[in-house]
């Protein structure tokens, strides 16, 4: 699941924590120590009959639990199901069954039940008005209530994360179980139904007002995953390597499925292909729909929230950073699941890796670079609120689990893992890990020990530091040129009074003598050390951990200002070339100023190391004009619009209104016209009222031209 952050150590440990820190989810007394609950029975399959009654807002369902005991002599059960839900009958194996209803808890009297003997435990329910939110709070069964902007602004679907699809189904809802599952729904017969697995049929009623939709999962999976979509819906079917591929939007919305979703077969295939196991799944269903916030990764079925969807003149595949993590958790999370929310990182800290990594194999290295940077900036944010363990059985609820220790902290963790080791023995642990544990409930040192097994080398110690104790390493770092030898002095200035380590880490300093940074490796381990290295001149430049290695803060850069032309140049980390600009536009020489230009212009992918070349325009340097009049055919669409904006700031003139005025198109990026817009407002609002008038019909799915071009038209 992602958007839910925007975001066991040993008890001494959590102890020294709680006094160390602000009280939050993670501290006593708001925190406590959670283990996975006991299990009186194994789960082996769900089997639901549900029906959708859309128009009174109301469900009712016959729910067969088939279970078989752990313990012979067992007389009695326990399922989870919301208070929302009204219980009218039970039976077992077809007999009435007395049960009673506590809570979100359905305790279930048996005869006493022999171990490993299969039996049918059948709940007969009902709920109304139900209300679930995508979110932030209880999940659940979610109505979509009519609006008057949409017609089709309608439908249902259901949440289960972290415990809450038993408020629509009574069944185990927690993920130390997994179980095989079908879902008979039956709705409107103008609506669809998109389920887990496979459809096995769809069936119309006879007055052919009513339709039945057969979803059935034969792999065995967590509860939590169960989903149901429904509504008024455009769906585009397709096929990967034997698999169904379902794009699933809002009715109406079928022209934003291709570039949404046209990248999904890129992302299976290299995924697939990356860790070596095929996507396990018989289909695989993107199911956008109104009200739902960010992604769940329901199994074979994701949900996402329809204000996500994209069309090309957003950007290049705007929603590809949603769409890979949810599909990363088909394998984490899915594939193998935490058995308790205290690793929960094996599934999000996964789901964000796996969409860095696509976004390396799709846009290369600068992204790869820029993603790793913005989860640390993340998770450092909320580090200085509060720090705790990535794994750790002491908090307030499974909810709070899903914070940017998760998610970014944990995402650059495993990075900060597969460089230590290199790919070929990171993915293969992966590949051997995935295997061994595939349906099955996992713990944290499931997945080390599949690391310590494949490699040879004992992951105890990086787990220990990384990923069992709070905090991160915050560096500082000089150097000196003294007698031919280079002398690099490097202090680990994070607190330890919270159980944060001194880390030990392999690490490099870079080194530029030239036009190129060499390597020179080290060990990280103490407070101080001071590294000396035999060189022949004094350095250009010298960065500690070159290509950002591992997760770190480094709060004070200590660049000479003979330093930063090499970096900005020559440094191998997109962030660090940043960086440099930003620093030596703080003293904006002419020489400073052409070096910049020069260099940005030759910055042309798609996923640019210089993402932000704002700063520059803000000079307001005529002699750039050039320069931003060919940074508007540049392939990313914000490095255009930005150019736009530069362009602004400058003193109009006829061929430069006559460029940007042929960048107000139907066909031209959305921010680059909306930018273009502005820019000729501020020169001559009255004198290009018709350009504004003719924008004013161009459609966007935001309408965000005709409201730039209504902005316009009232400057006149």
């Amino acid at each position: 699941m992602t958007t839910r952050f925007h975001v066991l150590l040993l008890l001494a440990s959590s102890a020294t924590i709680a006094m160390a820190q602000p009280q939050n989810n993670f501290t006593p007394p708001r925190a406590s120590i959670h283990f996975a609950p006991d299990r009186s029975c194994d789960l082996l399959n769900v089997s639901l009959d549900i029906d959708v009654d859309y128009p009174t807002r109301t469900y009712k369902g016959t729910v067969v639990n088939t279970m078989s005991a752990f313990r012979s002599g067992t007389t009695e059960v326990m399922l989870m199901a919301g208070q929302v839900l009204k219980i009218s009958k039970v039976t077992v194996d077809g007999t009435a069954a007395t049960y009673r209803h506590e809570n979100n808890k359905l305790y279930i009297a048996t005869r006493p039940l022999n171990r490993g003997v299969p039996f049918k435990v059948a709940v007969t329910y009902s709920a109304s008005n139900t209300k679930a939110q995508s979110f932030g709070g209880r999940g659940g069964f979610h109505w979509i209530e009519p609006n008057t902007r949409d017609k089709n602004h309608m439908g249902f679907w259901t949440q289960g994360e972290t415990e809450s699809n038993s408020d629509w189904i009574p069944t185990w809802d927690y993920p130390n179980d997994m179980a095989t599952s079908e879902i008979r729904c039956t709705t409107q017969s103008d609506w669809d139904v998109v389920g887990n697995g496979s459809l096995v049929s769809t069936t119309l009623s006879p007055d052919k007002k009513r339709k039945t939709f057969d979803w059935k999962m034969t792999q065995p999976h967590a509860m939590y995953l169960l989903t149901l979509c429904g509504g008024p819906l455009d769906i585009k079917k397709d096929r990967w390597e034997g698999v169904d591929l379902w794009y699933v939007v809002p009715k109406g919305q079928g022209d934003l499925i291709e570039p949404s979703f046209g990248d999904t077969k890129d992302m299976l295939s290299f995924f697939s292909q990356k860790l070596g196991v095929k996507y396990a799944w018989p289909k695989y269903a993107q199911n956008a729909m109104f009200d739902f916030g960010g992604g769940m990764e329901n199994v074979s079925a994701t949900t996402l929230g329809s204000n996500s969807l994209t069309e090309t003149r957003d950007g290049f595949r705007t929603m590809a950073s949603l769409n890979s993590h949810e599909l990363g958790h088909q394998w984490f999370g899915d594939l193998v699941t935490c058995k308790d929310w205290s690793d929960t990182w094996l599934n999000e800290s996964f789901a964000t890796f796996m969409q860095l990594i696509y976004f390396e194999h799709s846009r290369g290295a600068d992204a790869y670079a820029w993603e790793v940077d913005d989860a640390t900036r993340s998770y450092l944010s909320e580090a200085r609120r509060y720090q705790r363990p990535i794994s750790t059985k002491l908090y307030s609820s499974g909810d709070a689990m899903f914070d940017s220790h998760t998610y970014p902290k944990g995402g650059v963790v495993l990075h900060t893992l597969r460089r230590s080791l290199g790919d070929s023995l990171f993915f293969g642990s992966l590949n051997a890990y995935l295997n061994r544990w595939r349906h099955t409930p996992v713990e944290s040192s499931q997945l080390r020990r599949a690391f310590t097994e494949y490699t040879g080398v004992e992951a105890e110690r990086f787990w220990a530091q990384w990923f069992e104790k709070p905090g991160h390493p915050v560096l500082d770092y000089t150097w000196k040129y003294e007698n031919g030898k280079l002398l690099v002095t490097v202090k680990q200035t994070q607190g330890t009074a919270n159980g944060t380590p001194i880390y030990a880490i392999k690490a490099n300093l870079g080194i530029s003598t030239g036009n190129v940074f060499m390597n020179r490796p080290v060990n990280l381990s103490e407070k101080e050390q001071t590294f000396e290295i035999a060189l022949s001149e004094m350095p250009k430049a010298v960065l500690l951990d070159p290509t950002h290695d591992f997760l770190r803060e480094i709060p004070n850069l200590h660049w000479s200002a003979d330093e930063l032309p090499t970096i900005l140049e020559f440094a191998p980390n997109a962030p660090d070339r940043a960086e440099a600009m930003r620093r030596l536009l703080l003293e904006p020489t002419d020489a400073n100023v052409q070096l910049i230009a020069k260099v940005v212009a030759s910055d042309r992918g798609v996923s640019p190391a210089f993402r932000q070349v704002a700063s520059l325009g803000a000079l307001e340097k005529p002699y750039l004009r050039d320069f931003w009049m060919g940074q508007l055919n540049h392939a990313n669409f914000s490095r255009r619009a930005q150019a736009v904006s530069a362009l602004q700031k400058l003193p109009k003139d006829d061929a430069t209104i006559a460029k940007i005025r042929s960048l107000i198109t139907d066909k031209d990026p959305i921010e680059v016209v909306v930018a273009s817009i502005r820019a000729l407002a501020e020169w001559d609002a009255k004198g290009n009222a018709d350009i504004f008038r003719k924008a004013q019909t161009i459609k966007d799915h935001r309408n965000r031209i005709s409201a730039a071009a209504k902005t316009a038209l009232s400057t006149e």
